[in-house]
């Protein structure tokens, strides 16, 4: 839905999108595919969430019993985590059935995973997984089928490949558009910032993992890239502590209470706050290009098309990111002052002024920005 706004657009996104967005391909990113390790985690009604089996036996995975079967498990049926352990990612498959069981209390919850040192590399797995973890709570302490993937899998492939920079679920891109609405630009001025960015879930954690792949894309640039830890437990106070940068999710709420100590924005559903609870400021910018981005998208939307409709998403937050910067460096190159028509060609508004001094002091560039009071009749005439 649009936001009012009175206003005239600063550029039609009709007339120019079309060729631009169209054209846009996702980067492609090197990684070495194959698999680090396997393991199987399981809730025991004694102990907690344990790690079962893992191969190989030396692979360490501390802690990983904790995201792979995460707060809140035992309210969905099956659910699909992606994670980060000591610069490597993971992907689990859990899924719970119900048994006539007193031991288990009624349920045998389970998670299968797999450990990668890319998470663009994961994906693919996660038709396998969920079978795998079927199987394993069918057959309880059978684990032939988990060496087996394993052992083929990695004998498939020798070299590192190059995988697409891109939403691991088709639509992903589009609900989290529709989900943030306008803040869905304050997102993307936190990612520039290097800010550290968490998300409230509850399971089913999919959903929030692959919005954290949104957000990671839609900030890759040559000069921009993001750090996704995707979900991150309480047990990670140390890593968000140390982190410059990072974007996750979580369904620990204590990591809420501990605010500055460990994020610097906090996703609530659509709200978008501070570590303080208030809310990021909406600018007049904001809004002029969200309903431009609304147009684009419910034109492409309207021929049913949705990996098209992620794909110009993440087209316009590219050319808008690649355009702000190639901006700036020719700011700092020429020795020149920013324009007010500099402002209408990276499709940035007074309004956003005061974010673009905080990212221009955060980058170091020696770029002075002109006084919008001073050049609001220049400014009016280019909108």
């Amino acid at each position: 839905m649009q936001v009012s706004d009175e206003s005239e657009p600063l550029l039609t996104l009709q007339e120019r999108s079309d060729l631009i967005y169209s054209e846009f391909t996702p980067p492609f990113v090197s990684c070495d595919p194959k698999l680090l390790s396997i393991f199987v985690v399981a809730f025991d009604t004694r102990a907690g969430n344990v790690v079962e089996w893992k191969y190989p036996d030396n692979y360490p995975l501390i802690g990983v019993e904790f995201k792979a079967l995460p707060s809140g498990a035992h309210n969905v049926q099956h659910d699909i985590m992606f994670f980060e352990m000591a610069n490597h990612f993971g992907m689990a498959a859990y899924i719970m059935k119900q048994v006539d069981n007193s031991a288990e209390r009624g349920a045998r919850m389970k998670s299968v995973g797999v450990m990668s040192a890319h998470y663009l590399a994961l994906s693919q797995h996660e038709e396998r997984l969920i079978e795998l973890a079927q199987d394993s709570v069918e057959r309880p302490g059978s684990y032939e089928n988990l060496i087996q993937y394993f052992a083929e899998f990695n004998q498939s492939y020798s070299i590192p490949v190059s995988l697409e920079l891109k939403p691991n679920a088709v639509g992903s891109m589009y609900d989290l558009f529709k989900s943030q609405g306008v803040q869905i630009f304050t997102l993307w001025k936190m990612l520039l910032l290097k800010k550290r960015i968490l998300m409230q879930c509850t399971p089913p954690i999919s959903r929030q993992c692959s919005y954290v792949v949104c957000l990671a894309a839609l900030s890759h640039t040559q000069y921009t890239h993001s750090s996704p830890l995707f979900y991150v437990t309480v047990n990670d106070m140390n890593t968000l502590n140390y982190k410059q940068s990072y974007i996750a999710c979580s369904a620990d709420m204590i990591l809420k209470t501990k605010g500055s100590q460990v994020y610097d924005v906090y996703v609530t559903g659509s709200a978008v706050v501070d570590p303080q609870g208030e809310m990021y400021p909406v600018t007049r910018g904001d809004i002029v290009r969200y309903n431009q981005l609304c147009g684009a998208v419910d034109r492409e939307y309207g021929k049913k098309n949705t990996s098209e409709v992620d794909r110009l998403i993440q087209g316009y937050f590219s050319v808008l990111t690649t355009d702000l910067f190639n901006t700036l460096t020719s700011l700092v190159n020429g020795n020149r002052c920013l324009q007010p028509s500099d402002l209408k060609d990276i499709r940035l508004h007074n309004s956003d002024l005061p974010y673009l001094q905080t990212l221009v002091d955060k980058l170091g560039y020696d770029v002075e920005l002109f006084s919008p009071s001073c050049c609001e009749e220049h400014f009016a005439s280019l909108m």
